[in-house]
């Protein structure tokens, strides 16, 4: 009987964190959970009344590795391991090797590259607000130097929908996110493939 009680309450328990909105309390620990990512997305970027809309993919690990492929109307991949940040262009013909170092201190792609429990370090949330069944998280770099003013993370439910920021430039970037898994993937696909013919550039 107790076994059954405790099934019970479990499944209840359970059923409440899955159907659980994001919020402020939580968003910090959804985000610190998802160890790796995958998803097709489309971005946008928005300036001077000019949309420029680039297709493409994301695989990214806490262990801070990720690859960004763009897919159209540029054929470009841009990838990273421990030590270098590697940058195809099939067009030029040319793979840039640049030294990691601090290089992604700033950027947006560390809300999912970040070591588990660092997020906080890097950005505070500024609000959670929910409208009719979308919750939009509004966070601020910790850092004042940071080239991103705000960053903005839309829910549907705990389905992330897009990623959009602000930058000191006057633009605002979006990606749009389709087919998004957070299940693990091996990571020898966050390896570049440098096709014959390509010059490579250490910087």
């Amino acid at each position: 009987m107790h076994k059954i009680l405790l099934l019970i309450l479990f499944g209840t328990v359970f059923q409440s964190i899955s159907s659980e909105e994001i919020n402020s309390e939580n968003l910090f620990n959804f985000l610190n959970e998802k160890q790796f990512l995958e998803a097709k997305f489309t971005q946008t970027t928005y300036l001077n009344s000019r949309d420029r809309i680039i297709k493409g993919t994301i695989k990214a690990t806490r262990g801070g590795l990720f690859k960004l492929d763009y897919l159209e109307p540029i054929q470009e991949t841009i990838s990273a391991d421990k030590r270098f940040l590697y940058k195809l262009d099939i067009e030029l013909e040319q793979l840039d090797i640049v030294p990691r170092e601090e290089y992604f201190k700033d950027t947006p792609i560390n809300i999912f590259i970040t070591k588990t429990g660092d997020i906080d370090k890097l950005y505070l949330i500024d609000s959670c607000t929910n409208d009719n069944k979308l919750t939009i998280c509004a966070l601020s770099p910790k850092d004042k130097d940071s080239f991103v003013e705000k960053l903005f993370l839309k829910f549907l439910k705990t389905d992330l929908k897009s990623l959009s920021y602000l930058d000191s430039f006057g633009q605002l970037v979006e990606l749009e996110f389709e087919e998004i898994s957070w299940k693990p993937f091996p990571v020898s696909q966050l390896l570049i493939e440098v096709p014959e013919g390509i010059d490579v550039v250490y910087h």
